[in-house]
């Protein structure tokens, strides 16, 4: 998979400016709040300063890709989560939990 990447790099988008011809409203998304829900702000949670390192490695890529971008005044906020892959690696995650109460349900739910 890894080769097939390399070899097509300049198939593929890897960051949103780089879908040429496509308005930002289709690659955006917008979470559909219900109007009633209160915003939460979970307590942040303290991590081992190696798992630090891997959750800021994987956040400077994704502001570098354009994926995420920082707020100032957040209403919101969603802790990560570091989980174990099993080749032994780490997959950083976000705890959405709270926001996912927050949204309607969707009338045709995944399996």
């Amino acid at each position: 998979m890894q080769i097939a990447l390399r070899q097509n790099y300049d198939v593929f988008a890897w960051a949103h400016f780089d879908m040429k011809g496509i308005h930002p409203s289709i690659t955006s998304h917008r979470l559909n709040v219900l109007p009633t829900a209160r915003p939460i702000r979970q307590r942040v949670r303290h991590f081992h300063p190696n798992r630090q390192a891997i959750i800021r490695n994987e956040v400077d890529k994704l502001l570098e890709a354009g994926f995420i971008r920082e707020v100032d005044y957040l209403d919101w906020l969603a802790n990560v989560v570091v989980v174990p892959k099993k080749e032994g690696k780490w997959r950083v995650c976000v705890d959405y939990t709270n926001l996912n109460n927050a949204c309607p349900k969707d009338s045709f739910p995944l399996p």
